[in-house]
């Protein structure tokens, strides 16, 4: 999910987060392993770097990676955007027949089971096991997100998690709690019955949430709830062959979007490619609450402190179907070596990698971003306690992560579509909301679409 941002008003943030802002083949699993000792280069080795990231979360890899060039004189890193996350992915792939990539991408959690797919990546195991690096510091969930068949491929940068971000004025405004936001859809949807406003002639000018139409939510709902969204233990005991996403769950949450969006409780800002429009939405009134990622309250803070009249954070779980116990879904960034690369250059993209990866690095990304750390240790640096302590709210998606347990459902579904399978997921949402269709019927035929998207994919790889 690249996920950032509030208020300010909307010309400013569009701007901020829109702007933001490029062979020798080796074999798959190439780079580490293939030879006993590094390869020795002539002065510094030049790398690429392409990433995703804006606004603030772009401002403090930038700065990271300005004091990685300047700290050693074996490595130097071009830090290039590539547009949004989907826009990298599909960059990426598409380059590959030339080989004209990069060394090291920067992508979110959902390319993990294409990339492998694809075998122009070297695994970051092979220089794990040649130098015997030790990874007992890192949060197991990341390390577990981003292994298959007991081998690590991309470096964890960051994790995130989703959060309801909401303005505490009209909360005080209508007489509900500031400190408490709702924790369930049907909190939810009482907190907006009382939110809601319509003027004179019965048109709504304020409702309770705004709503984007992503493809993540239901993956989300369903973690919370210890649903599988695909079978074979969400893809991760053997392929994926089908969408399981219809179920009791999934057609509770269907109801609900539905049933708000036509009430007016809910505000649909529709696809939201910027992934601002739902947080814009606070800022200008329209609604009160938003969903978002935890990885842009560096941003969110950024804006907030240059000043925003009637408007005041709040932030609080990502709110779930009634019964949920397991946590919200994990999702997050990691750093892929490409193997198209020569060897030097893989080598240069491990340094670097490592280096982010180490505390000290994890606790600035954290502070600046909301990025939670892959290395536990990272808490403990003063960095982390300073975040913390001056901003309360950056201790809600650390209690979650801490938290929450484990197991297929939270870590997630591992597909090969996931673009594909997440723009079914959202047609269905505009099929049930602009074109009047049964919110389970809208869900099943997504399944059902799903399912086909998964088989052609996976017989597209010979599986």
């Amino acid at each position: 999910m690249n996920r950032l941002w509030l208020f300010l008003g909307v010309a400013v943030l569009a701007l901020v987060l829109s702007a933001c802002g490029g062979n020798d083949g080796a074999e798959e699993g190439g780079g580490a392993g293939t030879k006993t000792g590094p390869t020795e280069a002539a002065g510094p080795v030049s790398i690429d770097f392409w990433h995703s990231e804006a606004a603030a979360n772009e401002a403090t890899l930038q700065r990271l990676i300005d004091r990685f060039n300047s700290s050693q004189d074996e490595v130097k890193v071009r830090f290039l955007y590539q547009g949004n996350s989907d826009d990298i992915i599909l960059k990426l792939l598409t380059s590959l027949r030339s080989g004209d990539v990069p060394a090291l991408v920067d992508l979110k959690e959902a390319d993990f089971q294409v990339m492998v797919d694809s075998g122009a990546v070297t695994p970051v195991q092979n220089f794990i096991d040649e130098e015997g690096y030790d990874l007992s510091d890192f949060d197991e969930k990341a390390i577990q997100y981003y292994s298959a068949d007991d081998k690590l491929y991309p470096m964890p940068l960051g994790i995130i998690f989703p959060m309801l971000f909401y303005n505490k004025v009209p909360f005080r405004e209508v007489g509900l709690d500031p400190d408490k936001p709702p924790l369930t859809l049907d909190d939810v949807r009482a907190y907006s019955e009382k939110l809601l406003k319509v003027d004179g002639a019965g048109n709504v000018v304020r409702s309770g949430i705004a709503l984007d139409m992503g493809g993540w939510y239901l993956e989300n709902i369903l973690a919370q709830h210890g649903d599988l969204y695909v079978n074979n233990d969400n893809g991760r005991d053997g392929r994926a062959t089908e969408a399981v996403f219809n179920n009791p769950t999934g057609q509770a949450f269907f109801r609900w979007w539905g049933e708000m969006v036509d009430k007016g409780w809910a505000f649909n800002v529709g696809r939201n490619p910027s992934a601002a429009d739902a947080l814009m939405a606070i800022a200008s009134g329209r609604a009160v609450m938003a969903v978002a990622a935890c990885s842009t309250l560096g941003s969110v803070l950024a804006v907030i402190e240059a000043g925003l009249e009637g408007v005041e954070l709040g932030v609080g779980p990502f709110p779930g179907v009634s019964g949920s116990t397991g946590g919200p879904g994990i999702f997050g960034r990691a750093l892929w070596i490409m193997n198209q690369r020569p060897e030097a250059e893989q080598r240069a993209a491990w340094k670097l990698a490592r280096w982010l990866a180490e505390p000290e690095q994890q606790a600035e990304f954290f502070a600046g971003t909301g990025h939670l750390p892959v290395r536990l240790s990272a808490y403990e640096l003063e960095t982390s306690r300073q975040i913390l302590e001056k901003y309360p709210y950056y201790q809600v998606p650390v209690d979650l992560f801490v938290g929450t347990p484990s197991t297929p459902a939270t870590l997630g579904p591992r597909i090969g579509p996931f673009s594909k399978v997440h723009e079914i997921v959202v047609q269905a949402l505009e099929e049930m909301v602009a074109g009047g269709k049964d919110p389970v019927q809208a869900l099943d035929d997504a399944a059902e679409r799903a399912t086909k998207e998964l088989q052609d994919y996976n017989r597209s790889v010979g599986e």
